[in-house]
């Protein structure tokens, strides 16, 4: 085998956990990147996101803050925890009759603004799907790359560029990028805080009946989103992903795991289109790290074990390299995809014309409910700087903007969709309610680049 050189220093191994362990030891304390030559980058480097690639000066360019919000606890960009407080107070007053005002953040700087301004101005230049006979014109149309393999623009590509590799630090990998193992407190929420069990709840004829439930995971969101949408007169038409995908939530422990709950979600899809048959139970966290690992062993997406150390028993966070290495050991196939900003067209634009095109490309076996379709294709993997979550749909509004539905695992399903999907009223307003779901265009325009990772299976009705 030939030798490996430390990407820091001049040691050398043929052996790679040799390298990968004097990297923990020596160079945790200090985490900056020398360049790899081509053929190393090559090697280690199948599928290297943007957001994956080693930042050796940029470690202390972003900061983190924890949420004190009770039943939180989640880590955050402080560039980002206004929008994150916002979902808090949707989700507290999801039994009231308020409203949520969407003023600008008086702390939004002003090149937000020209950005979202820029969002808005290209809403002008997109075709009202109504006014096409086919989904086909429209999906020649978009420039995002459709999962039919169409060629990709400049700003979007597949996310397989071979970049200089390094170790990556906490502006990557989180606070607990260099940690060595999870306290055993972390370790045993995440082994008994989401298992199967079972409770009686009451049937469509009044009668009690067992259920099987796992605590933090909610099934049935997605046909309810397809109603509440169409309630919506400001929708022009919804589109959604497999009815059976759950939302998954995280539990309460010390530690961001958004994406292994991500990924949990994506295997509620598998699991429904009969992709995974020897899986009777959704793994957890640290079974998903033991097949990742696995992964890197089988020379699957190996440079992820060189960029984050070993994740196994620890709070380092995933992102899409280690989530398609999962799906690969698996043996679903993924595609994966990045977009950045470009001189002409911003990253959100470039991400929601792909992601439009994509669920209106699954309209034929769509259910249809009102002006929104429940398709039969799956949710994606969405990441972004700092956080990752569940694409399930994509809406576009009457006066041309268009939002994501997501799941997203900060946050709890609130009690006013609780309610509803256990048939009861809900008094709070529709727009609060959907709140937490939705993204706005201009919302995702503050960031400027995103990766996605779709895993392919055969739907199922």
């Amino acid at each position: 085998m030939a030798e490996i050189q430390c990407p820091f220093c001049d040691i050398c191994s043929t052996e790679p956990f040799v390298i990968q362990a004097h990297i923990e030891e020596d160079h945790a304390e200090s985490p900056t990147t020398s360049n790899v030559d081509a053929a190393q980058a090559k090697h280690f480097s199948q599928l290297t996101p943007p957001q994956r690639a080693a930042h050796p000066a940029a470690e202390d360019e972003e900061q983190w803050t924890k949420c004190t919000r009770p039943r939180c606890g989640e880590y955050v960009l402080l560039s980002d925890i206004d929008e994150h407080l916002e979902m808090h107070a949707s989700l507290d007053i999801s039994e009231t009759a308020l409203s949520i005002d969407h003023a600008r953040s008086p702390k939004e700087s002003k090149s937000t603004a020209a950005r979202q301004a820029k969002v808005k101005e290209s809403q002008k230049s997109r075709p009202d799907p109504h006014k096409r006979k086919t989904g086909r014109t429209l999906l020649e149309y978009f420039s995002g790359v459709s999962h039919h393999g169409r060629p990709p623009p400049q700003q979007t590509r597949p996310a397989a560029a071979a970049l200089p590799l390094g170790r990556l630090g906490k502006r990557e990998l989180g606070p607990h990028a260099f940690e060595k193992q999870m306290p055993d407190n972390v370790r045993l929420h995440l082994l008994t805080d989401a298992l199967p069990h079972q409770i009686n709840r009451l049937d469509g004829n009044g009668k009690l009946a067992p259920e099987t439930v796992v605590d933090n995971e909610t099934s049935g969101i997605i046909p309810m989103l397809a109603r509440l949408c169409t309630e919506d007169e400001d929708v022009d038409t919804t589109y959604l992903c497999h009815a059976r995908v759950k939302h998954v939530n995280k539990l309460r422990c010390d530690g961001n795991f958004c994406g292994y709950w991500n990924v949990q979600m994506m295997l509620s899809y598998l699991q429904a289109a009969g992709a995974l048959p020897g899986m009777r139970q959704t793994p957890n966290v640290l079974q998903i790290q033991d097949t990742i690992e696995q992964a890197w062993s089988n020379d699957i997406l190996p440079h992820g074990r060189r960029e984050t150390g070993v994740i196994r028993g620890t709070r380092k966070w995933i992102g899409t390299s280690e989530a398609a290495a999962y799906f690969t050991q698996l043996g679903v196939s993924v595609e994966a995809c990045a977009f950045e900003d470009s001189e002409h067209e911003l990253a959100a634009v470039a991400l929601l014309d792909h992601i439009e095109a994509y669920f209106i490309s699954g309209l034929e076996n769509a259910d249809q409910r009102g002006t929104s379709h429940v398709t039969q294709l799956a949710p994606i993997y969405f990441q972004r700087l700092g956080h990752s979550m569940t694409i399930v749909g994509l809406q576009r509004n009457r006066d041309g903007s268009r939002e994501l539905l997501v799941f997203d695992t900060s946050f709890e399903t609130s009690a006013a969709m609780r309610a509803l999907l256990s048939g009861k009223r809900s008094r709070a307003q529709l727009e609060i309610i959907l709140k937490p779901y939705r993204r706005s265009d201009q919302s995702l325009a503050r960031w400027e680049e995103f990766e996605i990772v779709v895993p392919r299976s055969a739907g199922v009705a």
